[in-house]
């Protein structure tokens, strides 16, 4: 039995990113296999101070308050509290995620400190590099950035990247800290719906022969909404009964990280058409998620940034064809053009435009692309074998690459 400490200023409810997300999935996983899994994480109202859920134990730091400077505050007194359980509690992995810094030069310094503790009690330390640090380039050490990234990260002893792209300057970089554990899907969880997929769409009033596009992530630019959403506003006059399914937050209420005015410039384009789109808001609840995603036609992620989406992936798993924007190494890892789905170049309206047009307008390839893209997921991307590397690199502090 490994133990595992798990620090992490989000956790539950998750209020950023796949990898949180795919993280505490695999640490309920982890401690079905029989590990002791601990997280550190900040309070939240209306959760307990301590807590199990799913064989996993929470501990939270006191909540403080919610206006400005009490949240301030609070980050601090996280990771003063988190130092105090790093020196009582029995450990022997030590695994980062989000800290409470306000920026990247106090993260690097909390980071430091924890390593240095946690190395003193006999522990190695693990975190995860999960997004590019620019459009451009996947891992930025130029300057002041790289000068407290190396800091950030100098305590640690692995540094996971999710995906080629971000592991390549990674092995370079950083010399026999780095390794690639590609992200698995809960294949489990995302399947294919049949009698549920026609209840849904009955209580969205999709039409009996209707079209439904999803989109899965926060409204912004990164994620390449702006794209999407003239692509199908200009879609939308001469196909009536298509739909689009908005799943993800698009106000600061759901997400602290959405900038509202952003979200209004992205959205625009879909005034002319908002009868034929759903915002379903940030969902939590998996299950709920994969039905939604199941009951879709076509899944849209024309992102401009990430580090390994899992959204497509997870579309992909419950049977919906794809169309992706194409990010080399990151995005292009599951995905088969012209057999489980399509790409595009990031930004290019034209090309997303014609790829909806062309699945939305041919049920048969749809059905064909769904098929094979379930296939795909439960033969490279099954969830039990990534839990599994995972284990690997916990216990032994090395793992088979790819």
């Amino acid at each position: 039995m490994m133990k595992i400490l798990f620090v992490s200023y989000a956790y539950w409810p998750p209020d950023f990113g796949g990898e949180l997300l795919i993280s505490i999935e695999r640490f309920e996983s982890l401690a079905g296999r029989g590990h002791q899994i601990v997280v550190l994480t900040s309070g939240q109202p209306g959760f307990l101070r301590r807590e199990e859920r799913d064989g996993i134990t929470i501990l939270r730091s006191p909540m403080i308050g919610r206006r400005r400077f009490a949240r301030l505050i609070r980050r601090i007194v996280f990771a003063f509290w988190s130092l105090y359980y790093l020196l009582r509690l029995d450990y022997s992995i030590l695994h980062w995620l989000s800290l409470s810094g306000i920026n990247l030069a106090s993260d690097a310094v909390i980071a430091w400190g924890f390593g240095w503790v946690a190395h003193r009690r006999g522990a190695r330390v693990i975190t995860v590099h999960a997004l590019a640090d620019q459009e451009q380039q996947a891992l930025d050490m130029e300057g002041a950035r790289g000068r407290w990234k190396r800091i950030l990260l100098g305590q640690v002893d692995h540094i996971v990247a999710v995906s080629p792209a971000l592991f390549q300057p990674l092995v370079v970089r950083f010399p026999g800290k780095a390794a690639l554990i590609v992200y698995g899907v809960r294949d489990d969880l995302f399947v294919p719906l049949d009698q549920e997929r026609s209840t849904l769409r009955q209580q969205k009033q999709v039409p009996r022969d209707g079209v439904v596009f999803s989109f899965l992530g926060s409204v912004g630019r990164r994620k390449g909404f702006d794209t999407l959403a003239q692509a199908f506003a200009e879609l939308a006059p001469e196909h009536p009964d298509w739909r689009l399914w908005v799943v993800g937050p698009h106000s600061r209420q759901e997400s602290q990280n959405i900038v509202g005015q952003e979200v209004e410039e992205v959205c625009q384009p879909l005034r002319g058409c908002e009868a034929q789109v759903v915002y379903w808001g940030r969902i939590n609840d998996r299950p709920r998620l994969a039905r939604i995603l199941a009951a879709s036609d076509v899944f849209v992620f024309p992102s401009r940034r990430e580090g390994m989406g899992v959204a497509p992936l997870e579309a992909m798993a419950a049977g919906v064809p794809v169309i992706i924007a194409r990010l080399p190494g990151i995005t292009d890892l599951a995905n088969i053009h012209e057999q489980t789905g399509l790409y595009v170049e990031p930004g290019n309206v034209e090309q997303l435009k014609e790829a909806m047009r062309r699945l939305g307008e041919d049920p048969e390839l749809r059905q064909r692309m769904g098929q094979a893209a379930r296939q795909r997921i439960v033969e490279a991307f099954s969830w039990d074998q990534y839990v599994s590397r995972w284990e690997q690199l916990y216990a032994r502090g090395e793992i088979e690459q790819p």
